[in-house]
C-alpha cells in the first residue's frame, strides 16, 4: 500500500474556543472557522491539517493517510478488503467536511480509526501564523507524526501497519516510565523520509492519542514557544530535550484535546535504503524531564 503521509488528524472538543486560543496563542497555527462550529487550524499551504469537530467527548476521533491519486486509493481500499480488513466507505458530505476527493476508514487491532483519502482540496493560499511563527516542515513528509495507544494487542497491530499497510520499522524502545514500573513498548514506524509518522505505544490513553508531533522550521521557534507556554500557564508533560531517534529538539505538553503535543525542531530525514533498525533504552540524549 503506497501511504505517502499523515495528512491530517480528525480531533472531538467540547470546547471549540480553547482549541482556538491554544493553537493560535501557543502554537502559531491559523484558525479558520468553519461550518456547523468545526475549526480549521492550518500551518501550511493546505486548507487545515487539524480538524477540530464540536463532539460531546475530547479526544482524537481519527488519523488521516494521504495515497497518491484515485488509483492508489481505489488499490489500497481493495488490498484492505482482500485481506479481511473491514472498511467503511467515506460519505459526500464527509468528504465534503474533510476537503478530500474520497476517504474510507478501518480500525487498526488495538482500536485506533483511520483514514485513507485521496486529492486534498484548497485554495493554497499562504500559512500567515497570527503571532509570527515563520513556518511548519511538511512539505512531502505531512503534518508531522501521531503516537497512538496500543496497550492490548501490540503484537498483532505492529504486525498490520507493517506486514498490511507497509510501513517501515525505524526503531524501538523500551523504557519504564516511573521507577518500579516494568518497561513498556514504544515503536516507531515510517512511510516517508520522516524519521517517523507513527508509533505505537504499550499504554493506554482514554483520549485515543499519546501525543501529535509539529515541527517548526528553526530552532528559535521552539523556545518562543516555550515562553509562551510559561506566559498561558499551558501544562507541561516533558520539558526541552533531544530524542535519541529522531534527534527531534522538542518538549510536549497538553493539549485542550486530553493527549499531549510534541513541539520541535531538527527532526532527521532518512535514506531508507541505508538504515538499520535498532533499539534503544533511553528516549533522548538529554532533557524531556516529566513535567519539564
Amino acid at each position: 500500500m503506497q501511504i505517502r503521509e499523515l495528512g491530517y488528524v480528525v480531533v472531538g472538543a467540547t470546547d471549540i474556543e480553547k482549541w482556538r486560543q491554544f493553537a493560535t496563542e501557543v502554537l502559531g497555527l491559523m484558525a479558520i472557522d468553519a461550518p456547523e462550529g468545526r475549526l480549521h487550524l492550518k500551518m501550511d499551504g493546505r486548507q487545515f491539517r487539524f480538524l477540530i469537530l464540536p463532539a460531546e467527548q475530547d479526544g482524537l476521533i481519527a488519523s488521516a493517510w494521504e495515497v497518491q491519486d484515485e488509483i492508489a486509493f481505489r488499490a489500497a481500499r481493495e488490498e484492505l478488503v482482500a485481506k479481511g480488513v473491514a472498511v467503511t466507505d467515506g460519505s459526500a458530505e464527509g468528504a465534503k467536511i474533510r476537503y478530500v476527493q474520497d476517504y474510507f476508514s478501518f480500525i487498526d487491532p488495538a482500536g485506533n480509526v483511520q483514514e485513507v483519502y485521496w486529492g486534498p482540496i484548497s485554495d493554497f493560499s499562504r500559512f500567515v501564523s497570527p503571532i509570527g511563527v515563520s513556518g511548519f516542515v511538511t512539505k512531502d513528509m505531512g503534518l508531522g507524526h501521531v503516537v497512538l495507544p496500543a496497550p492490548m494487542d501490540f503484537d498483532a497491530t505492529h504486525k498490520f501497519w507493517t506486514e498490511t499497510l507497509d510501513f517501515g520499522l525505524s526503531d524501538i524502545l523500551r523504557i519504564s516510565m516511573l521507577p518500579g514500573m516494568p518497561a513498556m513498548r514504544i515503536q516507531f514506524y515510517h512511510c516517508n523520509p520522516r524519521q517517523h509518522s507513527l508509533a505505537l505505544a504499550e499504554m493506554p490513553s482514554p483520549a485515543n492519542c499519546i501525543h501529535v508531533m509539529i515541527e517548526v522550521d528553526n530552532l528559535d521557534e521552539v523556545g518562543r514557544a516555550l515562553d509562551r507556554v510559561a506566559q498561558y500557564q499551558v501544562p507541561v508533560v516533558m520539558g526541552l530535550g533531544k530524542h535519541v531517534n529522531d534527534e527531534m529538539i522538542s518538549f510536549y505538553v497538553f493539549t485542550p484535546g486530553g493527549f499531549a503535543l510534541e513541539y520541535g525542531w531538527g527532526g532527521l530525514v532518512k535514506d531508507w535504503t541505508n538504515h538499520q533498525v535498532f533499539e534503544t533504552t533511553a528516549t533522548s540524549h538529554w532533557g524531556h524531564r516529566l513535567g519539564g
